[in-house]
């Protein structure tokens, strides 16, 4: 069966290798990450999650820097900022290019006893990137959004795992569909814990059956839906296996492999990304 994986989950891949999920930061120390993604396309996900063709070949690369630093024991905050390059070619060419729109977070430790850990977290999404490619290129999707979510985690030491489970409740202006995201995540360490192999299962489900575009659309907006562009409506279901390892103590490299099982208003394709991080 032909997978789709949605535009949305490239910033996903890039950041989730190094997201700590409920675990926080010491005051003074975190990481700071480049990551890169890409997935190419030419089909959808519509409204109804039903897959349609199109007439031409979308390529979505994104270059992502991101980091976190404890800003107290309790009290972890982040930065995530993307720089997107869109391209599409069927009988003309097109592509547009620039900063995405950028993740501000704060997460706050609620429990950290006998190795499990629950934390809260605020999650603030600004609408930098642009939306007016009349190709429907658009490098956001044009509203700011907050999502709170709890996140809880426990390891399983003496053995080298973990596991890790968050929900959420994403609130959206400008008249987009509120959604909730949810995920689990679980991990073994090899070599010593070096080598990390991971499988997160991400998702996100909307509160609204609406249509995703009413009659005052506009042709830019109509063109952005077409592509999996738009940004409203978003629903999928994404397995992600990751792999992690450690250079040393400061240095880590990562890689993912990004496909989902369901989607709605989304992009078909798969999506390959990796990064280099350092920890202070």
């Amino acid at each position: 069966m032909n997978r789709c994986l949605l535009l949305f989950l490239c910033s996903v891949a890039v950041a989730s290798a190094a997201d700590a999920g409920p675990w926080l930061r010491k005051a003074g120390k975190g990481f700071v990450q480049l990551g890169f993604s890409t997935i190419g396309y030419n089909n959808v996900y519509d409204d109804a999650s039903t897959k349609q063709p199109l007439t031409v070949d979308v390529r979505d690369n994104v270059v992502q820097l991101m980091g976190e630093v404890g800003l107290t024991d309790n009290l972890t905050a982040s930065l995530a900022v993307p720089v997107k390059s869109l391209s599409l070619r069927g009988a003309t060419s097109r592509s547009n290019s620039g900063v995405g729109d950028v993740d501000l977070g704060l997460k706050y430790g609620l429990v950290n006893r006998g190795g499990f850990v629950l934390s809260g977290e605020a999650l603030f999404s600004l609408p930098v990137g642009s939306t007016k490619n009349p190709d429907g290129l658009r490098l956001g999707d044009g509203e700011f959004n907050t999502t709170l979510r709890l996140l809880a985690g426990t390891s399983f030491y003496p053995v080298p795992a973990y596991l890790s489970a968050d929900l959420g409740f994403n609130f959206r202006s400008n008249n987009f569909s509120h959604d909730v995201p949810f995920g689990i995540e679980a991990g073994y360490a090899f070599l010593d814990a070096r080598l990390y192999i991971i499988l997160l299962i991400s998702g996100k489900e909307s509160l609204s059956n609406k249509p995703t575009l009413g009659a005052n659309s506009s042709r830019a907006e109509m063109n952005a839906a077409a592509l999996g562009l738009y940004g409203n409506n978003l629903e999928f279901l994404a397995i992600i296996p990751k792999l992690l390892f450690k250079i040393n103590q400061q240095w880590t490299i990562t890689a993912s492999y990004a496909t989902a099982a369901h989607g709605r208003n989304v992009a078909g394709g798969v999506v390959f990304a990796g990064g280099v991080l350092y920890e202070f």
